[in-house]
């Protein structure tokens, strides 16, 4: 009798689009030898499908939602020693702390007795961070013809009245929430007690201004992922929100934009694996796989040409070119033609990242994404916005 082959793992992994381009998937196809099944979500579909049936995914590429989905209990401790990075996770706990390193993955990455997430580091983990960044708003030099050419760049534009119809925001509402709340606070004075975790009156106060401006027309539009993000910008929009894979993919198609490196800091976020409570047997064994190649680093150098930062840089870095290494982590000017993640030329010699050196940018963070407490209301008022 003929012995049965047995079929390879299969891995079923949910992420947005700009944690998982295509060159990514390829090569983690080829690298593991495991099928895998990207599932690309970039809206709160992806959340809602992570909280609500955890059996139809294994690997969830999770931002900001870790106190949901740990308390919902659909995500599984992660066994630390089953992980190749487990020294400088356990680093990351100990004195002097990494500065750069967002304070909702130090104060929530081990798994405590009781099941509590804290800093003492402990034999698991909730989630095996593995990109990090800061997002500004985006916009076309032609702005200063409005604005003035000595104006500092700030938040407060997007809620400029002279730019009326030509503002784009993200429709992600926490991140959109935070943005518009940051623009409030730079344009009309108010002073948020925490921008990361808005009251109900905060909300309400952001939300009733962002309909009455709607209802104005002062926004062209919203994304929900960095490709609308750029087309947005090719219909007319001088300023918006904007992912770094936007701005890389408008310049790789020869448009001029800034990132802006507005006067009241960033926008800070850190990107993580974690896996579903339900995943066992050989799925649980390609999560491992799968993690650990995450954290080998080609992955994070992957999208470090797309403008993010590798948890563990040192680890992207044996992927990276001098050149690249030199211009996206130490700030300098591009020493050649830099390609994107696609293989494509997106950076032209001679241009040098605004803001900076990783250093010099991830220190401009004014806010880090956080799980409001009061997200299910900011849910509801952001969708009247969007509604209106």
């Amino acid at each position: 009798m003929p012995q049965q082959t047995k079929s390879r793992p299969r891995l079923r992994v949910i992420a947005r689009r700009e944690f998982a381009p295509e060159p990514l998937r390829e090569e983690a196809a080829r690298a593991l030898n495991i099928d895998i099944e990207f599932d690309i979500a970039d809206t709160l579909d992806g959340l809602r499908r992570v909280v609500t049936t955890p059996a139809t995914f294994d690997v969830y590429h999770q931002w900001h939602t870790l106190d949901l989905i740990w308390t919902s209990k659909v995500i599984q401790p992660i066994e630390l020693d089953r992980l190749d990075c487990a020294e400088d996770l356990r680093a990351i706990a100990r004195p002097p702390l990494d500065v750069l390193c967002p304070p909702t993955v130090i104060d929530k990455l081990f798994v405590q007795p009781g099941g509590v997430l804290g800093n003492i580091p402990s034999s698991h983990i909730s989630v095996l961070p593995v990109m990090r960044g800061v997002d500004c708003f985006a916009y076309q030099p032609s702005i200063r013809n409005v604005i003035g050419p000595d104006a500092p760049e700030s938040w407060g534009w997007l809620l400029d009245e002279r730019l009326r119809g030509q503002v784009g925001l993200i429709s992600d509402p926490v991140l959109g929430m935070i943005e518009a709340a940051l623009a409030m606070e730079a344009a009309r004075n108010v002073d948020f007690g925490d921008i990361s975790n808005l009251s109900i009156e905060e909300i309400d106060l952001v939300a009733d201004m962002l309909i009455r401006l709607k209802k104005l027309g002062h926004f062209r539009g919203v994304w929900s992922n960095y490709e609308e993000a750029a087309r947005l910008m090719h219909r007319g929009v001088l300023v918006q929100s904007m992912f770094t894979p936007g701005a890389t993919r408008l310049r790789r198609e020869r448009m001029d934009i800034r990132i802006a490196n507005p006067i009241e800091g960033g926008r800070g976020w850190h990107s993580d694996l974690c896996i579903s409570s339900a995943t066992t047997g050989d799925a649980l064994d390609a999560a491992y796989a799968y993690l650990n190649w995450w954290a080998g680093g080609w992955p994070t150098a992957c999208l470090s040409r797309q403008g993010y930062y590798a948890f563990l840089p040192d680890r992207a870095r044996s992927y990276l070119t001098k050149e690249e290494w030199d211009y996206w982590y130490e700030g300098l000017p591009a020493a050649g033609l830099l390609t994107d993640p696609f293989g494509e030329p997106a950076i032209p010699a001679g241009h040098i990242r605004e803001g900076g050196s990783h250093a010099a940018r991830m220190g401009r963070v004014r806010v880090w994404n956080t799980f409001m407490d009061e997200h299910t209301y900011l849910v509801r008022r952001w969708r009247e916005f969007l509604e209106a």
